[in-house]
């Protein structure tokens, strides 16, 4: 897989992510009644993280450069996202024929709506749901700040944003005196991530000064995001207050991984070295299908392809294997192609834009 101009520290970070979320939901390693890999599903967080990241980039230096359109913004996330997410979905359905346990889905999944009117299967949508819908109004927003503060005031909006979905969240609870089922999987309740992300991408394209202060202060909170993977799973029972700052502290922990990364630069000269390379790169680019697949194929191999096998090791490792390859041949089936489609199309539309400009 090439590399081509990728940022190697992001990445590690979205290698990881995909690792800890497939080891979550396919590997369980009790100590008593503790499940010690739930936990790593945080890695849905650092998605969140790196998102922002990426999207904040786009926009604000589309809206630096005054190149910005929200078609053409949507256009070339949709094309990048959806294609891969309903190509999933198909998948899905074809695979509960297969598997009967899987519950069908609503039509509502087409408009990234389970989040919030019920996620009947496929449950790792919900974070793509939260995705879709801050894509959609990310722009809005930021031109909005811009226009009324200057693109420097987002030095400070943002860092305010970012507290909105913990005071959503005491709001909720103090309010109804509990929290909603599911309450984590609602947009409006789980998306400072995302800001932290574009709060960073705000630094990167308008204040690069700061953006290289903080890689010290990151460094020392580096520890914060492991610490909360190997306590969470052994308390339990927790406050409530606890699990309503959890996301709050997860988006800076994992921000501050994201700043450290960011300037990390590798080129291996042995031949493990770049084997290893290659195999943290190839993790990165098909980690969005992986995430999408991992669900679906995991239960029709564990239960239906090697249902006669004993539970144990063997088969959790053959499982997992199986998984990723799968997520691997749906990158290359699916999302490569739609990748390379859109960035065809984009790229004839900006040669035919300097075209014009030239005659």
């Amino acid at each position: 897989m090439s590399a081509g101009k990728r940022n190697f520290g992001l990445d590690v970070l979205r290698a990881a992510a995909i690792v800890g979320v497939i080891l979550a939901h396919g590997l369980n390693i009790y100590i008593g009644r503790v499940n010690l890999t739930s936990s790593l599903g945080t890695g849905v967080e650092l998605f969140f993280v790196l998102s922002g990241f990426l999207i904040g980039r786009i926009c604000l230096r589309a809206f630096q450069t005054e190149t910005f359109s929200f078609w053409s913004f949507w256009r070339a996330r949709w094309w990048r996202t959806l294609p891969p997410y309903f190509a999933a979905i198909l998948l899905y359905i074809g695979a509960s024929h297969i598997y009967s346990e899987f519950p069908s889905l609503h039509l509502y999944y087409a408009l990234f709506l389970q989040n919030y009117l019920g996620i009947t299967g496929f449950a790792p949508t919900w974070s793509l749901c939260v995705e879709e819908h801050f894509y959609l109004c990310l722009p809005i927003l930021l031109i909005v700040f811009i226009k009324s503060f200057g693109i420097k005031g987002l030095r400070y909006l943002l860092p305010g944003l970012f507290f909105v979905p913990l005071m959503l969240r005491i709001a909720t609870y103090l309010i109804s005196g509990g929290m909603p089922a599911q309450w984590y999987w609602l947009t409006h309740l789980h998306f400072e991530g995302l800001v932290a992300g574009v709060w960073l991408a705000y630094l990167t394209v308008a204040d690069q000064p700061l953006f290289d202060k903080l890689k010290k202060p990151a460094k020392l909170l580096l520890p914060l995001c492991p610490l909360l993977v190997i306590i969470l799973p052994i308390w339990n029972p927790r406050p409530m207050m606890a699990d309503l700052l959890l996301f709050t502290i997860y988006a800076i922990g994992y921000a501050a991984w994201v700043r450290y990364l960011y300037d990390l630069e590798w080129t291996p000269q042995s031949q493990a070295g770049r084997l290893i390379r290659s195999g943290i790169v190839g993790a990165a680019l098909c980690s969005y299908s992986i995430y999408l697949t991992h669900t679906i194929l995991d239960p029709l191999i564990r239960k239906v392809l090697l249902g006669s096998w004993n539970r144990g090791v063997a088969k959790s490792i053959v499982v997992l294997t199986m998984t990723w390859l799968g997520g691997v041949v749906f990158y290359y089936i699916i999302e490569r192609p739609t990748i390379i489609s859109r960035d065809i199309y984009l790229r004839g539309k900006e040669a035919k834009a300097k075209a014009q400009v030239a005659v």
